[in-house]
């Protein structure tokens, strides 16, 4: 058994690497709804993830109508996340905004209806070599799903301190609340325990053996290595960091070793810290506070009040630092 947290656009900017430290081992994003909807944080969640190397899935929340509807989002969640992985978990997520969406247009989803909708959409997930997953509440497997008739494994929402022996021998995954408080997440998140290893799970038979998708080189990750490289950091073996936009073990080790700052004496604050990460750090701070200050390369007054406006913006330690939790976080957001 282990935990993870299911996030999307609405949970903000998410530091990550405060979620993996803390002991939270998969993540499951929602990657869109409806007829091809792609979350608006999806992309930059899946990126973040893929390159520090946290496991995660995705779900889709249902908005159709009927089967082939169901089958045509199955194909959206597939090509959401195919650029990214070529084996993981799909979620479908048919909930009471769905069931009052579809009332809206005329159609009464029913047990049958919610059954064949989830069976098309799983089957055409494990088809492409994912993996199926129904998420449900307590409430719709009594008075929607058909488990017998659906192939898939079960992710379970229920709100309360324990699950009954049956319950937890009939999921694989259970949403235990709502109102999580995770480190590195402002605000509420679900969290959940996790009873089978989804990352090594085997993909349906006769689609054979997958394999996960290289990281995809990543600019700002770039960037950092080039300001890092000219600022003279070295790797664990005293080379220079391979300017390839991968996070791998190198350049976090750099990272590591990074501590930009001004000076302070009293109440007064001048300049430390000088060169190119600091300029890069400075363009990053203006990018994602939509400021202006000079990026000049001297770690001075604007650059100390931009760094703890980010460090509140992304729910980071307020130092005034730009170390190495506030150097990921701009890496990612």
């Amino acid at each position: 058994m282990y935990n993870g947290i299911d996030l999307s656009y609405h949970n903000g900017s998410v530091n990550f690497s405060g979620v993996k430290d803390a002991g939270y081992r998969y993540v499951i994003l929602r990657a869109g709804y409806g007829k091809n909807n792609i979350d608006q944080a999806f992309e930059r969640y899946a990126s973040t993830c893929l390159n520090l190397d946290i496991p995660f899935g995705i779900y889709w929340f249902s908005y159709a109508l009927n089967e082939d509807m169901a089958r045509q989002e199955a194909r959206c969640a597939i090509e959401s996340v195919r650029q990214y992985k070529t084996k993981c978990l799909i979620a479908y997520d048919l909930e009471y905004d769905s069931v009052q969406y579809a009332r809206t247009k005329g159609v009464n989803i029913d047990r049958a209806l919610a059954t064949e909708m989830a069976r098309v959409f799983c089957e055409e997930v494990a088809s492409a070599g994912y993996i199926p997953v129904l998420y449900s509440n307590r409430d719709y497997l009594i008075n929607y799903f058909d488990l017998d008739r659906i192939d898939a494994y079960l992710w379970y929402a229920r709100y309360t301190s324990t699950l009954s022996d049956s319950e937890k021998f009939s999921c694989a995954i259970w949403q235990k609340t709502s109102s999580g408080k995770v480190p590195g997440i402002s605000g509420k998140v679900d969290v959940n325990e996790f009873y089978m290893d989804f990352e090594n799970a085997a993909a349906p038979e006769e689609n054979g053996p997958s394999t996960p998708q290289s990281p995809a080189c990543d600019l700002h990750v770039l960037l950092f290595q080039k300001a890092a490289n000219a600022d003279g950091y070295r790797d664990m073996n005293g080379q220079p960091l391979v300017e390839d936009g991968l996070d791998g073990p190198k350049t976090r080790y750099v990272r590591k070793k990074i501590a930009l700052k001004a000076k302070k004496s009293g109440l007064k604050i001048s300049v430390g810290s000088k060169g190119e990460l600091v300029k890069y750090w400075q363009t990053r701070s203006n990018e994602i506070l939509g400021t202006s200050i000079k990026v000049d390369g001297y770690f001075g007054k604007e650059t100390h009040t931009n760094t703890g406006a980010i460090q509140d913006k992304l729910n980071l330690s307020k130092d005034y630092i730009a170390g190495y939790n506030s150097l990921t976080a701009v890496l990612y957001n």
